[in-house]
């Protein structure tokens, strides 16, 4: 899976940011070891810190996530 965000006031909708190049890929979410989406909680712990920070930006800062599998299938967005 792959974790992306892109800025809501640059882009109107997610399709728009992939688009233009505007979507952003959270990286570190899988390591030669483990992949951290396997690991239960370790993935809650983490969208919640992304989260926080998305929070600090403020609302000229807004973010929106967006989940694909590996092969680029839109999974969901919040």
């Amino acid at each position: 899976m792959r974790l992306c965000f892109y800025s809501v006031g640059m882009y109107s909708s997610f399709g728009e940011a992939i688009k233009l190049g505007g979507m952003r890929e959270i990286t570190g979410l899988q390591t030669e070891y483990r992949t951290l989406y396997e690991a239960g909680g370790d993935l809650a712990d983490t969208l919640d810190a992304i989260s926080a920070t998305a929070d600090m930006l403020g609302s000229k800062g807004k973010l929106r996530f967006v989940l694909f599998d590996d092969d680029g299938t839109f999974l969901d967005a919040c």
